[in-house]
């Protein structure tokens, strides 16, 4: 296990964490990846709308971007921009099925050989063709980590990438990974583009200076670090041609102006509301709020190599004191569940069913809110008077701050004193981990199928937990290379009960998207993976 100070940074600035913790609520819409040549475009319009051509939609994030590149950059709101205008080989579609994107068809014929057939006639935005010498930079870029530090991580197993036929790149990996097959997606690692455009631009990507070059429907026109940025349409996407022609994007970090702005028609569609202000959202006039789960994970974080936390009972103490049902019903109004886990039930229903995953999971780890047994466990700790923390909360998490606020109250009559520290998302990062913050949170939220995501990273060398158990590092090598999906889940399982007996983590919530919307227009199928591939495509006029 990796010393808690020595911890690999690249992990917290993951995407799965900017989404959490950039943001003001508990929603976001989270894609993951899809088998056969169907592609993105080729939806159906469903529910009350239908697809017309919409001059200028008008979209506000409740976070700011610097960088374009999610490489660089790795907020969920990155991989929103970035989905619309570069694409992976495989993509997902509305509904979270893998299908092809830039690859018309792939194959695994070994286990760590993936190949994959490019799709002929697909183009850059400037009309220029792709090739596989294209798909094989991008894919070294992924893998570089100066140039993608918060990427590098998903391509450490790949051992090569080539151009094997005219048209075929084939990936070989180290070793087997089951969960490779999301890796070269754009809603995960890859955003194919080509290397006379980075290169024209002194190795940049996703700057003012050097904006997005890729094969989606649409380029970039403008971009304000922290302010906005402005999509074109092209007519070069071999998906054919969106209904929007020009998609305007703004950071308003402040929920009330957010309000504000969608009251006064200044904006269409505002991304992952806050639940704090939910009525005044719903009082809006022409505006719909929609909410879908999300696929996302809120839990505490021990670091049992810092005192007192490594101390068991004390871990266990705060366990019984976490009141999970009345968090969900009074913080999150009813807009989430109580986690028993460290995967969502979505992550897993493909193979157990909702019910059955919810009943699975329910398995894993289910203590009560009981406070005369958190008193018994602190009775029983190094610390039986109690002890003093603090848990460092980004200020753009209002209800995560809410959380802890409410717990320390809860525990003060033990004697557990915890100082709940709002800070800038950015140092946020560096308390997850670190030696100097004993007790800390995850937000995560799952960007792929698969369901060893969250748990391959939590359970995994340099998790924030500085966690080690040899029965769950095999249980997770199992997980690694087993084919069969349920026996994958049966393990996986396994592996949480084991390491969750333990408490380095609590899980607190899994949470629901929450998205405000002119009442004009809605989402195809909104849910969890609504926006994490070419997304405007989903968005249909009512009539």
């Amino acid at each position: 296990m990796i010393p808690s100070d020595q911890l690999n940074r690249e992990h917290f600035t993951r995407r799965t964490l900017l989404a959490g913790t950039g943001v003001s609520a508990l929603a976001l819409l989270i894609a993951a990846c899809g088998g056969d040549d169907k592609g993105m475009a080729g939806n159906t319009p469903g529910g009350s709308g239908s697809l017309k051509e919409i001059d200028l939609l008008t979209v506000a994030f409740p976070s700011s971007l610097s960088n374009l590149y999610p490489g660089q950059e790795a907020g969920n709101f990155n991989y929103y921009v970035a989905c619309l205008v570069g694409e992976g080989l495989v993509a997902p579609d509305g509904t979270g099925k893998l299908v092809p994107a830039l690859a018309s068809k792939w194959e695994q014929t070994s286990p760590t050989t993936y190949v994959y057939t490019l799709r002929e006639g697909a183009k850059f935005s400037d009309g220029t063709p792709l090739t596989p010498e294209d798909v094989v930079y991008s894919v070294g870029i992924s893998k570089d980590e100066e140039k993608s530090p918060n990427i590098a991580y998903y391509w450490a197993n790949v051992d090569k990438a080539e151009k094997t036929g005219d048209n075929e790149v084939t990936i070989t990996l180290a070793s087997p990974d089951v969960a490779f097959e999301w890796g070269p997606c754009a809603a995960n690692a890859l955003w194919i583009t080509s290397q006379a455009y980075v290169e024209g631009n002194g190795g940049e990507m996703g700057t003012p200076k050097a904006l997005l070059y890729g094969t989606g429907p649409y380029k970039v026109t403008k971009f304000e670090p922290d302010t906005m940025v402005e999509l074109e349409r092209v007519d070069t996407w071999w998906g054919g041609v969106p209904p929007v022609k020009t998609v305007r994007i703004e950071f308003i970090t402040e929920e009330a102006t957010r309000v504000l702005a969608r009251k006064s028609g200044d904006i269409d569609l505002a991304i992952s509301i806050s639940l704090d202000q939910l009525s005044q959202w719903e009082n809006a006039a022409d505006t719909s709020v929609l909410f879908a789960p999300d696929r996302s994970y809120v839990g505490i974080d021990f670091n049992t190599a810092v005192e007192p936390f490594d101390d068991i009972h004390v871990r266990r103490a705060i366990a019984y004191a976490c009141d999970r049902a009345t968090v969900v019903e009074k913080l999150l109004v009813g807009h989430a569940e109580p986690a028993t886990a460290l995967i969502t039930p979505d992550q897993i229903s493909s193979v157990l069913g909702l019910d059955g995953a919810r009943k699975a999971l329910k398995e894993v780890l289910d203590l009560p809110f009981d406070l005369d047994k958190a008193k018994e466990e602190l009775a029983l700790s190094k610390v039986p008077d109690g002890f003093s923390t603090k848990v460092g909360v980004s200020s753009s998490a209002p209800q995560i701050s809410q959380f802890f606020q409410s717990l320390a109250e809860t525990v003060k009559p033990l004697g557990i004193n915890i100082e709940v520290e709002e800070m800038p998302v950015e140092q946020w990062y560096d308390t997850i981990g670190s030696a100097d913050w004993g007790l800390a949170y995850m937000w995560y939220f799952n960007a792929t199928g698969d369901p060893a995501e969250m748990s391959s990273w939590f359970l995994g060398e340099g998790n924030p937990a500085s966690y080690s158990n040899e029965a769950v590092t095999e249980l997770m090598a199992q997980a690694k290379e087993e084919t069969d999906p349920a026996k994958r889940v049966e393990i996986l399982l396994e592996a949480q009960k084991t390491a969750l007996a333990d408490i380095p983590y609590i899980p607190l919530w899994w949470g629901e998207a929450a998205t405000a919307i002119n009442s004009k227009y809605t989402i195809e199928d909104f849910g969890s993976y609504s926006l994490l591939s070419p997304w405007t495509p989903r968005i249909l006029t009512v009539d």
